[in-house]
């Protein structure tokens, strides 16, 4: 992950107020790479619901990013559950500068199937099934 600014910060003083804790407002879920024609089309089926996207990360990992806002996060960007929140939460974004406020995670990344469809195409990756003809008289 390239870093955007500079920080000097130590772990007690992370840069969160300043961004808004965007790490707090969605979540994502690792997924393995899709090599298959279902799974191409299982990813299509996440990025039809609204708020889900697809991205795939610097080192090449895929991910399904759900948006939506911690429960514990305050009007004033605080965590509610500080002392006592998920480990998950105590490592993100160390050490400093290694968080989204300092560089995008996404190397590529979906947020409606159509923007899948395109990247998959660009890359010439066979993912389209075959329609079924139509029965007749319908």
């Amino acid at each position: 992950m390239t870093r955007k600014k500079n920080c000097r910060t130590s772990r007690k003083s992370l840069p969160c107020r300043e961004c808004g804790a965007e790490c707090c407002r969605y979540m994502a879920i690792e997924i393995d790479t899709p090599k298959t024609k279902r799974e191409y089309d299982d990813i299509r089926w996440y990025l039809l619901h609204e708020d889900v996207n697809v991205f795939i990360d610097h080192e090449n990992a895929w991910h399904v990013e759900l948006r939506a806002r911690c429960r514990s996060l305050t009007d004033h960007h605080q965590c509610r559950e500080y002392d006592t929140r998920p480990q998950i939460c105590r490592d993100h974004g160390w050490p400093v500068g290694t968080c989204e406020h300092f560089a995008s995670p996404y190397k590529a990344r979906f947020s409606r199937p159509e923007e899948y469809e395109r990247y998959l195409d660009r890359k010439k990756i066979d993912w389209r099934y075959k329609r079924r003809p139509k029965p007749e008289g319908k």
